[in-house]
């Protein structure tokens, strides 16, 4: 598991080009494919869906493969919020491997990441903000600096996939992304406005642990 670095400083982000040797390093340590620029309107890569996908959203530095077992898509999205102004996001994708009737949950910040949680109000206005609690104590590191999203019919359901035991765990190492889960995937999102070495490592270590222990719930059930 990792831990995020901390904020940078404006005047030291990294230039365009920059960003994609940063990318295409992560690609080579991780065994993933860099592929940059791809088009929606393409059928030669596989779209990374979840909260952010719209018509008229932009991808870069787009790379795929397989990393301890699962299949993980990056990429770099670019689109309009309500307001006119673009907002990027980075994104991971980790295809899941046994197939749930998984309910759709959120988990972010409660204060920070605006972009979410404006699509969470647009696109997904029946998944609403939850105490979990209900069927055993939650730990505070957890319930104070993360909000948990889902309809009110899976809130209890919700409990025995983000356990107190793995609430525990995004607390530790979790702060300052994102998570959104759907029967196919996960998906890990900085609210990070710029990306770094240890901030791509962060989202893919995170991400294959927090897939894992989804799909050993999936697979407890079937």
């Amino acid at each position: 598991m990792a831990k995020l670095p901390s904020l940078v400083p404006r005047s030291f982000l990294p230039s365009s080009r920059a960003v994609k040797r940063m990318v295409t390093d992560f690609c080579e340590r991780s065994g993933l494919v860099y592929f940059g620029y791809v088009s929606q309107r393409s059928d030669d890569h596989q779209i990374v869906r979840g909260m952010t996908v719209s018509t008229n959203h932009l991808d870069d530095h787009y790379c795929i493969g397989t990393y301890d077992g699962y299949d993980v898509v990056f990429v770099e999205r670019t689109d309009s919020l309500k307001n006119g102004k673009q907002h990027v996001w980075h994104i991971m994708e980790f295809d899941l491997k046994s197939s749930s009737d998984m309910p759709h949950i959120f988990i972010g910040s409660s204060k920070r990441g605006h972009g979410f949680h404006e699509l969470l109000s647009v696109k997904y206005p029946s998944l609403q903000a939850m105490s979990p609690g209900t069927t055993a104590p939650y730990p505070a590191s957890f319930t104070t600096h993360f909000s948990t999203y889902v309809t009110p019919a899976h809130a209890v359901e919700s409990e025995s996939i983000i356990t107190p035991e793995i609430a525990e765990t995004i607390a530790d190492h979790f702060k300052g992304l994102v998570m959104e889960i759907t029967e196919q995937a996960l998906y890990v999102y900085s609210e990070k406005s710029h990306l770094s070495p240890e901030l791509l490592d962060a989202m893919l270590a995170n991400g294959v642990w927090l897939a894992a222990r989804l799909d050993r719930r999936n697979d407890r059930r079937s």
